[in-house]
C-alpha cells in the first residue's frame, strides 16, 4: 500500500491544522493545496495520508486517501496544486515519520507500506 507523510502546521489564527476540513459524510475530509504531480497524487487512491507537525513528532491525523481533484491556487508561487479527499482512521494516528527526512523535507514521497 502506498502512503505520504506530510508536515501540516497548525493555522495562527484558527490553531487548527492548516489546509485541512471536515466534509459531509462519516470522517470525511479534504486537505488542499499540495505541490504533486497528479499522477503521483492518482497513485495515492487507497493509500494513506499521515498528518505531521513535526519529522519528528508522530502522526496527529491521517486516513485513507479516497480521491484527488487537481485545483489552482493563485495565491501561491506554483499554482498547480492537489487537493486529497480521505476517510480519517485510527490507523493513521501516531505513526512515525518515514521516508525522506532531509531538513527541508515537507514530505516523505509517496512510499510503500
Amino acid at each position: 500500500m502506498k502512503a505520504v507523510h506530510l508536515i501540516c502546521r497548525d493555522d495562527e489564527e484558527t490553531k487548527r491544522p492548516k489546509g485541512i476540513i471536515k466534509i459531509e459524510g462519516d470522517n470525511q475530509y479534504t486537505s488542499e493545496a499540495w505541490d504533486f504531480d497528479p499522477e503521483k497524487a492518482a497513485s495515492l487512491v487507497g493509500g494513506q495520508i499521515l498528518f505531521h507537525r513535526t519529522k519528528a513528532d508522530k502522526s496527529f491525523f491521517g486516513g485513507k486517501v479516497t480521491a484527488f481533484e487537481e485545483i489552482n491556487r493563485e495565491d501561491l508561487a506554483r499554482e498547480e496544486r492537489i487537493k486529497f479527499t480521505f476517510t480519517a482512521t485510527l490507523e493513521a494516528k501516531n505513526q512515525p515519520w518515514r521516508g525522506t527526512d532531509h531538513t527541508m523535507a515537507w514530505t516523505s514521497g509517496i512510499i510503500e507500506v
